[in-house]
């Protein structure tokens, strides 16, 4: 029969006459949930709450479940206001209702503006919302004193769990439209230019401290000259940064006008070759750099051929704790990388957050080795809730994996042994299309010692192709719980062993207690035949080390054993009878068996649902990951992706603009004479392939050619370089600067004497180095006719050429990136750079080469490369070669080094395509 559901006026007087004296008791500080799980006391000792998920859904109060950064300046920024703040939950009203019916306070004071109201990052699946706003000075309130955050939606109050703490720090502003040389804290029309930059040692990196908040103004950002690579990574010695407790580092986007209701939309790209976005530090500094680090509201995504580790943010080895909060991570296209292993978020630390965050489209190499979030050895207390984590074709959703094979006997950075992954706590996550797992904690298989602590609650896991769950751990003691998950249509995949529920590595012993109580485990029309509840692989589990109690069971035709071989005999079978599974609603239609169903207590305290919904509806709790009310799963229209007006045409070089009329459109690839791309659907929806043709393109009559070289010898300290004839205005100047021990990248000043004043106003190519030699290549366009002088300030001894080229085109010096190689010292077989791609016919084709320290080393190199611009002075040798393929396609350069082969410290090499006209 149909189970009545508690409605009505009378209910909700109740709830908010109980909710009134809760907040008449006092509220408790941000770290602290009423109803978030709580052990039991027979539990081990619980791990810091989670962000906050009131009780009391059905109310119209708003709830407030978590904001992006802890603390911020009061003051400096615009217009002397001070941080920028976003906050994030429910029933917060329409953007209309901003500043006027909706309000925010901290503390007694209401902040001094408003920016946006509207959808969160991970709405479509969790329904979030966020609110931005400028927080001004809250009554001159003291830096150190956490106050509480709260909304008033309609004269309604929100809890008031949540904290605010100001801080002494300042506003950074980093636009592309910026300088490094002339920006000023706290002033927006003074930005940086660069988030760091490690050659010049500038940009707002270097001038950033505790308390700061930086804020990025949007645009399409592609910068690699962060330290190794990367957009930003947290550095050593006096390079080192670190918030505090009460003054973190918060990057974050710029919120746009006040009451603009738009946050502008900061799109960082890993380009190719580089490492990355937002880094922690190393591991021989772990426990110096990268604390008390928030970053919030970003776009990133990895182009195809980024290194191994570029994940989007990156704790890498930081003691911790980082907060990740409404970023879009993804997509991360594989390319030619070999090897991928990290994350749309990864890495190591202590007290890290990923909340409310999109990552999708994570793609891998074979070796499935990328993942949604992966946390590795040292990761403790982590929280990773209300996220949308989708698509990940190259590894799995969640992963935690013991890398180092730690637990027991790692130090930590601050001191102490690492028992294990503890504290770690996973909820109101919807993971959905993996390659590999759902949620995997994973040891090396030798430890066997340390603890495993987790607790994974109002979950929903569907679509992975292989376990769902999975627990592969050596320790000796293990508390993996999991409650009201709902799993379904989930082990699609071909695999020799097929489970929802993987024990593979010590399923039994005094100290296994793994729970799992009421869950929805359902087969769905994808799931392979021959599944089963659960796999022991190794070490044989028992009814008291996996612990099944009233999950709700149903293998949708397929023959299983019952559910009563797990020793689960509250075991409910049947069908949960979804709303519309096959369309992403998993909500319970009100005859389903799964309603009112977890009657005995429960594994620990959950008093919400995914979408917030507060628990128990009826006479007791639902099973599974959504509880029966008028709340339901977002479901978003599938969205098909369709090619643009590019689709079709024929194009001289790769399209750039109508690539797709909807979706998201992949990197454009060249094979043969085809441009290729794709346009993927949103929610669901299909993917179009597209394509395009090579134009044909004859050689023009004047193509691109070296008009006039230099080559020269860097002296320590300040040099200066001047090519023998006038240039032309228009005309490109190619700078290369190679210099051992210390290339300019590191450390260096470069500028010319027609505008050019420091090393950002140049186009900066990339970079080649090898075991201590580095060589950067750079580009600038001549603004006037007449001579042209360049000086360079390095504190080591080097080679340079500077080069004019004539008739390449106007926009781009080059057609494709740069390709780069190096070689061991020693070296005397053939040399070769990896292939390159000339998409143009009449491109010019430069090959720098450079053999190391040793005079006029010969080099012999195969085809028809000619020299343009030889060695200088008796120091380093170094050359420019030049060919014109006269057809498009792949080529590269080799040869053979005479004599007793490349100098110390090897041989390096770099492919420069000249776009023609």
């Amino acid at each position: 029969m149909y189970k009545i559901r508690k409605s009505g006026w009378i209910s909700l007087v109740l709830q908010a006459s109980v909710a009134a004296l809760l907040c008449a008791c006092g509220g408790a500080n941000d770290r602290v949930s009423s109803n978030a799980p709580q052990a039991l006391a027979s539990n081990p000792p619980p791990a810091p709450a989670p962000a906050k998920a009131t009780a009391f859904s059905t109310s119209p109060a708003p709830q407030i479940l978590f904001t992006d950064t802890l603390s911020g300046p009061t003051t400096g920024g615009e217009n002397n206001n001070g941080a920028y703040l976003s906050i994030f939950g429910k029933n917060f009203g329409a953007a209309s209702d901003l500043g006027t019916n909706t309000k925010v306070y901290i503390g007694d004071n209401e902040v001094a503006n408003y920016r946006y109201l509207g959808n969160a990052k991970s709405s479509a699946k969790t329904g979030l919302q966020q609110i931005t706003v400028q927080v001004g000075s809250l009554g001159s309130a003291p830096a150190g004193a956490a106050l509480p955050v709260k909304i008033v939606s309609n004269g309604t109050s929100s809890n008031t769990d949540n904290s605010f703490t100001p801080s002494s720090g300042r506003i950074l502003f980093v636009s592309l439209s910026g300088s490094d040389t002339s920006a000023v804290a706290n002033n927006i029309a003074k930005p940086w230019r660069s988030l760091q930059n490690m050659s010049t040692l500038k940009g707002a990196y270097f001038a950033m401290q505790a308390g700061d908040q930086i804020v990025i103004r949007g645009g399409a950002w592609h910068d690699t000259n962060g330290q190794d690579k990367t957009w930003m990574r947290f550095g050593s010695g006096i390079y080192a940064r670190n918030g505090s407790p009460s003054a973190w580092i918060h990057v974050t986007a710029y919120p746009g006008p006040v009451n603009g209701n738009t946050i502008e939309d900061v799109h960082y790209t890993t380009p190719a070759g580089a490492s990355g976005g937002i880094a922690g530090p190393w591991s021989a500094i772990a426990g110096s750099s990268g604390e008390y680090i928030s970053v919030s509201n970003l776009r990133m995504d990895i182009a195809g051929g980024a290194n191994r580790d570029a994940a989007p943010i990156n704790f890498q080895y930081t003691a911790g704790p980082w907060r990740v909060v409404n970023n879009e991570l993804g997509p991360w296209v594989a390319g030619n990388s070999a090897t991928l292993n990290a994350a749309g978020v990864s890495g190591h630390g202590n007290g890290n957050k990923v909340l409310g965050n999109n990552i999708h489209d994570i793609a891998g190499t074979s070796e499935l080795q990328n993942h949604g979030i992966y946390a590795d050895t040292t990761a403790q207390n982590w929280e990773v809730a209300y996220n949308w984590i989708h698509n990940i074709t190259g590894g799995s959703a969640v992963q935690f994996n013991d890398n180092e094979g730690g637990a027991g006997s790692v130090t930590l950075p601050h001191g102490g042994i690492w028992q294990g992954f503890t504290g770690i706590r996973i909820h109101h996550n919807w993971l959905e299309n993996a390659a590999k797992y759902g949620i995997n904690f994973n040891d090396q298989g030798s430890t066997h010692k340390g603890t495993y602590e987790a607790q994974s609650w109002n979950n929903v896991i569907t679509g992975t192709k292989l376990y769902p769950i999975r627990i592969n751990s050596t320790a000796t003691i293990q508390n993996m719980w999991f409650a009201y998950n709902t799993v379904y249509n989930a082990m699609t995949g071909a695999s020799g062993n097929k489970a929802y529920i993987m024990d593979e590595g010590f399923g039994s012993g005094a100290g296994i207690r793994n729970k799992f109580y009421n869950n929805i485990f359902a087969f769905g029309p994808n799931t392979q035949p021959g599944t089963t509840w659960l796999f022991d692989y190794s070490t044989p589990s028992t009814t008291t080390s996996y612990d099944f109690k009233q999950n709700l069971y149903f293998s949708n035709g397929q023959t299983v054993s019952l559910p009563g071989i797990l020793g689960d005999n509250l075991a409910i079978s049947g069908n949960p009878q979804f709303k519309n599974a096959s369309a992403g609603d998993y909500t319970l239609q009100a005859t389903s068996p799964a309603v009112d169903a977890a009657t005995p207590p429960g594994l620990f305290a959950v008093d919400d649902d995914i979408v917030n919904t507060s628990r128990p509806q009826g006479s007791s709790k639902d099973i599974g990951a959504l509880e029966l009310s008028g709340a339901t799963v977002p479901i978003p229209t599938p969205l098909n992706g369709m090619c643009g007006s590019a689709n079709g045409q024929s194009f001289s070089a790769a399209p750039s603009s109508q690539l797709c009329s909807s979706g998201i459109a992949s990197l454009v690839s060249f094979t043969g004479n085809t441009w290729t791309w794709s346009c993927a659907g949103n929610n669901g929806g299909t993917t179009a392939s597209c394509s395009a043709n090579l134009a044909s393109n004859p050689d023009p009559s004047t193509p691109p050619s070296v008009r006039q070289q230099y080559s020269g010898v860097i002296t320590a300290g300040t040099s200066r370089h001047q090519l023998s004839s006038s240039v032309s205005a228009g005309n490109w100047i190619l700078v290369t600067v190679g210099v051992n021990n210390n290339a300019l990248g590191v450390s260096g000043t470069l500028s010319d004497n027609q505008g050019h004043a420091d090393i950002s106003s140049f186009t900066a190519l990339g970079r080649i180095y090898v075991d201590g030699m580095g060589t950067d290549l750079y580009a600038a366009k001549a603004t006037t006719s007449g001579a042209y002088t360049l000086t360079v300030g390095i504190p080591n001894q080097g080679s340079i050429h500077i080069v004019e080229i004539q008739n390449a085109d106007a926009v781009n010096l080059l057609d494709v990136p740069l390709a780069t190689s190096s070689g061991p010292r020693f070296a005397s077989t053939a040399l070769s750079s990896p292939t390159q791609t000339s998409t143009r016919a009449n491109d010019l084709v430069l090959a720098l080469v450079d053999l190391g320290i040793g005079n006029a080393i010969p080099f012999s190199p195969t085809g028809a490369w000619q020299l343009v611009s030889p060695e200088a002075g008796t120091y380093i040798t170094s050359r420019i070669y030049e060919q014109r393929p006269n057809a498009t396609g792949a080529f590269g350069i080799s040869g053979t080094v005479g004599g007793s082969g490349a100098g110390y410290p090897g041989w390096e090499a770099a492919l420069i395509v000249i776009k023609g006209q």
